[in-house]
């Protein structure tokens, strides 16, 4: 049985990978030592508002409360995304350089590692560096030698950061260190955090992901503390790995050999295939289903009926009101509208006329009494296939910011424009926006499909919750919402990339992979993203989808009010109001004449 060093088994690896800056507090407490050659020490590192340029600060000699650990604790100007921090260095020297964690620079950035565990042999032999070594140990740590090795073989490989080498190869090199001892290693190049558990588990890693809203912000075992509560960071999204689990939450252990690689507050990669991010649950009307794939669906066709009631009753008769309906669906190349009727129990004054959104609206001005109206749409639709096209274009990668010709930012200013919230909400929401884009490395596609798939699976869908007042930043806040705030918050954080986007009413037709049968019992909402080479298309976050031949379009605007499917004003009479809604979306048969 392989001797396990007490300093190996003493020290700790904690790595934090947040979605947005944080500046978390770490607290290094004193620690009582049982003998007298127990390991000290400490080193943590950090990249400085996303700069590839690394800070490590470290001592060898304490661990207790000094001037060092204290500005750890105090200092509030961290604001880094990726952090590592080793504790009890299990160094045999206590010298600096010996310490973790190591820094080197290479291709333009800073690369940090942090290792607990024993390699042996002739590492010389094992880990060759080359006759004329690029890269050479400063210290005499067998971590030193490790990390020279993995950059001689990123630079051997031409890669010039962690996702260049790839992911699958990158396993394979720290397999190859762990074959040679105990190996639990922190490995990052700013960007990417990898983190690798021994295959032997000597002191096992373990891991969680936690999402706002937090249930508590300070962390802790008995030799650390990890307070997350600044004020700017409450809403953070982050995945922290550490020896020992710093709460009582539901932490995972490592597999043996298994490889995470962390980005932005999400696992980016799981060597060994384990789902990454918990599925949101719907409160309230059951799970919710895994979403239907976001893969482009190609039936040429499918129609769909649709019939929607609406009931309004007044507890005093209305003498004269003025009513809108938009409840006409969208004819156009992608959707044909069969047939439609409109049938209104109140009479009056009957106008039809396109709005300035291009929405079929009616106008009703009614001066007769009356103390129930009843509103029945039926229509019948053909959604066509031809419009659910690759986002992407074959010969080019299109990134963000996007670049819009004068006269097109002039015709789509509205849909430009971000909802009036207060700056500093705007400025996180920013931040949060601008997390999945880094995430993606500018990829625009990318992006939007992250930020419509993290909406479905991290916001709980709970009826009730929410009203048609509910801003953005409340919702991403509290994580919950129906499709109406769903949608808004995608608005918001598209508009904030410079992105037009437009809110879409409708409904979807849940009869096949959908268990969340609720959303189609009522009118749907949606996000529409212009791209200029397609034009409009549509995002469904409450589902994780594209919109496509599950939804039927009818109104649009800047906002639900624009899009509304009934709205008016009561000039005289009505008092108390009673609203009852309901929608029904069949599929009619191939067979059907």
């Amino acid at each position: 049985m392989t001797h396990i060093r007490r300093e190996v088994q003493l020290s700790q690896l904690l790595a934090m990978s947040f979605d947005s800056p944080a500046s978390p507090a770490i607290t290094l407490k004193h620690v009582v030592s049982h003998k007298p050659h127990d390991p000290y020490g400490w080193g943590f590192a950090w990249y400085p508002s996303g700069d590839y340029a690394a800070l490590v600060i470290k001592d060898p000699t304490t661990i207790g409360d000094n001037s060092m650990t204290r500005m750890l604790r105090d200092w509030e100007r961290f604001r880094a995304t990726a952090f590592v921090c080793h504790l009890r260095g299990a160094a045999q020297r206590i010298r600096q350089e010996d310490t973790h964690p190591f820094c080197r620079s290479y291709a333009g950035r800073d690369w940090i590692i942090a290792h607990n565990g024993d390699l042996e042999g002739d590492l010389k032999r094992e880990l060759p560096l080359g006759e004329d070594p690029t890269f050479e140990p400063v210290g005499h740590t067998d971590t030193e030698h490790a990390f020279c090795w993995l950059l001689t073989m990123i630079r051997s490989h031409h890669a010039r950061s962690l996702a260049d080498v790839g992911w699958p190869r990158l396993h394979e090199w720290l397999q190859r260190l762990d074959e040679l001892g105990t190996a639990n290693f922190v490995f990052t190049d700013g960007h990417d955090l990898a983190v690798y558990n021994d295959q032997g588990l000597v002191n096992q890693l373990h891991y969680i992901r936690r999402q706002p809203p937090h249930e508590r912000m300070v962390l802790e075992t008995e030799e650390l503390s990890l307070d997350l509560s600044h004020a700017l960071d409450v809403n953070r999204t982050a995945v922290l790995v550490a020896t020992h689990p710093l709460s009582d939450e539901e932490w995972r252990p490592m597999q043996a050999g298994q490889l995470l690689v962390l980005r932005r507050g999400t696992i980016l990669w799981d060597s060994h295939g384990e789902k990454a991010t918990p599925t949101a649950r719907v409160r309230g009307a059951g799970p919710l289903q895994a979403r239907p794939t976001l893969s482009l669906r190609r039936p040429d066709e499918r129609v769909l009926t649709v019939t929607h009631e609406t009931v309004y009753g007044y507890e005093e008769p209305v003498e004269r009101s003025n009513h809108l309906f938009r409840l006409h669906p969208v004819h156009d190349l992608a959707q044909e509208v069969l047939e439609t009727e409109l049938e209104i129990s109140a009479d009056g004054v009957r106008r039809d006329f396109e709005d300035v959104f291009g929405n079929h609206v009616t106008r009703l001005e009614i001066e007769q009494p009356f103390s129930e109206m009843r509103i029945l749409a039926r229509s019948r639709v053909r959604l066509l296939g031809g419009r659910l096209m690759d986002l992407q274009l074959p010969v080019r990668r299109h990134t963000i910011p996007l670049v819009w010709m004068p006269w097109q930012r002039q015709m789509m200013q509205a849909y430009l424009l971000p909802p009036e919230l207060a700056e500093t909400q705007l400025r996180e929401l920013s931040e949060y926006a601008m997390s999945f884009v880094e995430r993606h490395d500018y990829d625009l596609v990318e992006t939007l499909i992250d930020i419509n798939e993290t909406i479905h699976r991290e916001y709980a869908y709970v009826q009730g919750s929410t009203s048609v007042h509910t801003t953005p930043w409340e919702v991403y806040v509290d994580r919950q919402g129906v499709c109406q705030d769903f949608a808004n918050l995608f608005i918001c954080l598209a508009r904030l990339l410079n992105i037009p986007a437009r809110y879409r009413v409708g409904y979807i037709y849940t009869g096949g992979s959908y268990e969340n049968k609720v959303q189609s019992e009522a009118s749907h909402a949606w996000v529409e993203l212009y791209f200029s080479w397609l034009g409009w298309r549509g995002f469904d976050p409450t589902n994780g989808c594209l919109a496509g031949l599950d939804h039927v379009r009818v109104a649009c605007g800047r906002n639900y009010r624009d899009a509304t499917p009934t709205s008016g004003t009561i000039y005289k009479g009505g008092g108390k109001e009673t609203l009852e809604v309901s929608v029904r979306v069949d599929e009619e048969s191939p067979d059907s004449p």
